[in-house]
Parts: structure tokens; C-alpha cells; sequence
């Protein structure tokens, strides 16, 4: 495909993203009967709602799991990169409360299915799965959120040393690709959002793009996201697991960042910054940035959260059979989008 165009290079990261996915599931009796197969293991099977993966929750007597099967339009070179990443952080970081992965009988990380319903084989994985309430249904306390953006800190710091020939996938979600996503904005309808959508391209355009050849960049989780981390506000160490590696890819660092900002910006409408700035000040704590990084960092949260919003809207388009439904969970973030236009950016300042 020519991806010289704007538009074409949407369709084809998005392609590459599994977001133009028509996912076949396979049935509960066949992922059984694979696991018995190659990890001796067996159980109930709890069937677990995502966007690409056939995901279950697998109750084995006293032990549970997690069970991630790709989709068959799905590389399996991306799971490798997934699987790579987690054994490396096992290897390298072992005081990270990151999910860790089950070998099969023969010993390995992952099992490849013959192809049988698309262009590749799907991949077979098995989690430990981790127990903890998630991020975004606890109401965190400022320490609490700078214990969360430290833990990210941590991880990006333990994944330093790591590489991979996939590293630099194509992901619609990486904000390295953000500038060349305005058509997106045709599917906008009301005027006040497009508005608001081109204020925040042009301040990535002037801050952000020009930059994106200098920023520090490493792969990265990708997805650090509150629905990804688990806490215990009972225990010392707050962030008690992070999962889903399923975003990992090479990116600057700031973009990594920017997730876990994007998704408590507005959070507190009268004080829109407020928590995106804890975890900020937690990660900085572990990881000072230059302050030419931080000004950009400041952009690409709004960037990351409006990116959110503009693919859901997107996807609607493409799928007019969950429209309302998709529509529902992007009027929050423009809602966070507005509260957050509504003050001035918060000045940083750094000693680096």
C-alpha cells in the first residue's frame, strides 16, 4: 500500500494495530482442549471482553490464569516481541510485580498454532493471573500517584537493555505518528470539538513534532494505563502488578509518560492537571527529563487523550453496528479534553 498519504497511513497503522480486525473467537471446548494439550493444564474457563485477543480467565483448582490467544490476522512476530519483552523484565527485574508467563510442556513461552482461518498462526500464551484492584477504580492519594508514576519510572528503566526486530512496529497508538493523523478529524461532527482537536494538533505540530528526532526513546510498556496497573493502597508498595504488554513498541519516553497523564487528565474538573502531574512528579523522582522534553510532555498528554477520543470516533465510522456504543466512551474524554483546554498548561521547570 502507498502509505504516503495521511489517510493511507492510517489505514495501514491501523491495519498493523488489529483495529481493522473481524475476530474469529475460538470456542471454549478448543481452548481447552489446547491447553490440556500443551500445558497439562485444565478448568473452568470465564471468557474476558477485548478488542483483539480471545482472552479467559482459567480457575484450575486453586491456581488461576490468564489465556491470550491472537487473532489470526495478527503477526506472530508482535506476540513474540510481547512474550520477549516479559521475560526480559523476569530476567532483569524480577522485583517488578510484572505479570509472568507459563511455559508450555515442551518449555516454551508461547505455543504457535497452525493457520486455519486467516493469514497467520495464532499464538497461545498462559499468565500467572495477578490478583489486585485496578488503578481505575481506586481513588488514589497524591503520594499514591507518584508511587505510579515512579513504577513506571522503574520499568522503563529495567527495559533500557532491551531490543527486539519488531520493536519498531506500527502502532496507531504511538504518539510518534501523531502528526500525521488529522484526517481523523473529518469524523468529528461538532464544531467546538474539531476546534479544540486542531488546537491541540497545532501546539504537537510546533512543541512535539520538531523534536521527535532528539527525544530519548527505548521501547517501552505502551500502555501504562489505570486499567493496566493493579494496586493494594493496604501495602507499602502501592502499584502491586502491571499487565498487558500488548502496546509495547519503541517510542520516546515522554510518549509512555503521556498515557498514564492522558487518562487522569480531567479527572478533577476544577483542577484538570492536578493528578496527571502527581504521577509526573513520581516519575521524575526515578527519571529526571530535560526540560525541553517536559514542555513537549505537557502537549502529548493532551495529544495522547485526544487520540483516544479521535480513534474511537473513527472506529464507529468503520463500525456503524457499535456506533452509539463506541460513541458513549469517547463523550468522557472530550468532556476531559474540555475541562482541561479550560485553564492555562501548567509551567514545569527542571534542573536537568
Amino acid at each position: 500500500m502507498d502509505v504516503t498519504t495521511d489517510s493511507a497511513f492510517i489505514e495501514a497503522v491501523a491495519s498493523e494495530s488489529g483495529l481493522l480486525t473481524s475476530q474469529s473467537q475460538l470456542t471454549d471446548p478448543n481452548v481447552l482442549e489446547l491447553l490440556q494439550q500443551f500445558y497439562e493444564l485444565k478448568g473452568t474457563l470465564i471468557r474476558i471482553p477485548t478488542e483483539k485477543d480471545d482472552t479467559f480467565r482459567l480457575h484450575d483448582g486453586e491456581e488461576t490464569y490468564l489465556v491470550k490467544v491472537s487473532p489470526a490476522d495478527e503477526d506472530p512476530l508482535i506476540v513474540e516481541l510481547q512474550t520477549a519483552c516479559m521475560e526480559h523484565l523476569e530476567r532483569t527485574a524480577p522485583e517488578l510485580p510484572v505479570q509472568r508467563l507459563v511455559r508450555s510442556r515442551s518449555g516454551n513461552p508461547q505455543v504457535l498454532l497452525a493457520a486455519t482461518d486467516g493469514p497467520f498462526s495464532r499464538v497461545l500464551r498462559v499468565m500467572r493471573f495477578m490478583p489486585g484492584a485496578l488503578l481505575a477504580n481506586h481513588s488514589a492519594s497524591a503520594g499514591q500517584l507518584q508511587s505510579v508514576g515512579s513504577s513506571l519510572a522503574q520499568l522503563g528503566l529495567a527495559l533500557q537493555g532491551f531490543d527486539h526486530p519488531r520493536a519498531d512496529r506500527m502502532l496507531l497508538w504511538d504518539l510518534k505518528h501523531f502528526h500525521r493523523l488529522r484526517p481523523l478529524l473529518d469524523y468529528i461532527d461538532e464544531k467546538q470539538r474539531r476546534g479544540l482537536a486542531e488546537q491541540i494538533f497545532d501546539q504537537f505540530d510546533a512543541k512535539v513534532a520538531p523534536l521527535l528526532d532528539t527525544l530519548s526513546t527505548q521501547v517501552v510498556h505502551g500502555d501504562f494505563s489505570p486499567f493496566n496497573v493493579l494496586v493494594d493502597p493496604h501495602k507499602p508498595d502501592y502499584v502491586a502488578g502491571i499487565i498487558d504488554f500488548g502496546d509495547v513498541v519503541r517510542t520516546p519516553v515522554i510518549f509512555d509518560l503521556s498515557v498514564t497523564m492522558a487518562n487522569l487528565l480531567g479527572a478533577v474538573p476544577e483542577s484538570p492537571w492536578e493528578q496527571a502531574l502527581h504521577v509526573m512528579d513520581g516519575f521524575l523522582s526515578i527519571r529526571p527529563l530535560p526540560a525541553r522534553e517536559l514542555e513537549a510532555l505537557i502537549v502529548s498528554a493532551k495529544a495522547r487523550l485526544l487520540l483516544r477520543a479521535l480513534i474511537t470516533q473513527w472506529r464507529a465510522s468503520q463500525l456503524p453496528q457499535r456506533r452509539d456504543y463506541l460513541l458513549s466512551h469517547s463523550k468522557p474524554d472530550w468532556e476531559r479534553l474540555a475541562f482541561t483546554a479550560a485553564v492555562p498548561a501548567p509551567k514545569l521547570h527542571t534542573t536537568t
